[in-house]
């Protein structure tokens, strides 16, 4: 008797393993479609334009970010949102217009940007990345700029704006 007994139990064991692997599999499926879910309202509600300012550390200029407009936002996978756009920096008058990639990572909205290709002033930085945060209501951006060969940094705060225009500032 012990023979079938013991089959039994191997039976009950390994159908309970296969109905904990079913449920494994679909908690994993429930967990990757709430990802999908949340990365789609990220797509979706992500404003399209941020205003602010930045500054150098130990520097007394602010430097107004203009505009930053993202004029894509796509989801690269269930954790990640690239935004590819443009910007402009004014300076005492002096316009620098930038190219802007920023990624957002969920689900602790750490954020990248990184500034390209300016247009305008000659000393404009682009040799580095703002590292950071986006607030959970998506309307701020708090980040720390990092030059990679020197490693001077200086803060980025930005907020979002209804215009979406990339201009200097005589044309908005």
């Amino acid at each position: 008797m012990r023979g079938p007994r013991i089959v039994n139990w191997i039976t009950n064991l390994l159908g309970l393993g296969s109905r904990l692997g079913v449920m494994i599999v679909a908690a994993s499926l429930l967990v990757a479609s709430v990802r999908a879910g949340e990365i789609e309202q990220l797509t979706d509600k992500l404003p399209r334009a941020y205003l602010g300012e930045f500054l150098w550390e130990g520097d007394k200029a602010v430097q107004n970010v203009v505009i930053i407009t993202l004029e894509s936002v796509r989801a690269l996978n269930e954790q990640n949102v690239e935004a590819l756009g443009c910007g402009s920096y004014e300076i005492n008058r002096q316009v620098t217009r930038i190219r802007v990639r920023m990624f957002v990572r969920l689900p602790d909205l750490y954020v990248e940007i990184m500034e390209l290709s300016p247009q305008g002033s000659t000393s404009f930085e682009t040799d580095g990345s703002h590292r950071g945060n986006l607030s959970k209501d998506l309307q701020s951006i708090d980040t720390q700029w990092t030059t990679r060969g020197s490693g001077q940094r200086g803060s980025l705060h930005l907020r979002a704006s209804s215009s979406a225009v990339c201009a200097p500032a005589s044309s908005l």
